[in-house]
């Protein structure tokens, strides 16, 4: 079995970057941010991606 490298782009957002998964993305910026203590509570992920959108095109 394979693992995907979760330093890689692709891989932290399929683990970290669903609804799913906010709990587990939740700990996890509250243990590297703030040593563990549970500051973070609510969180809502946000598709930075826009299709209609072109940045840097007239």
């Amino acid at each position: 079995m394979k693992f995907i490298n979760p330093k890689v782009d692709y891989a932290f957002k399929k683990i970290f970057g669903s609804e799913q998964s906010t709990e587990i993305l939740i700990s996890f910026l509250n243990a590297i941010i703030y040593d563990g203590e549970k500051i973070i509570e609510p969180l809502t992920i946000v598709n930075p991606f826009n299709p209609g959108q072109i940045i840097g095109k007239d």
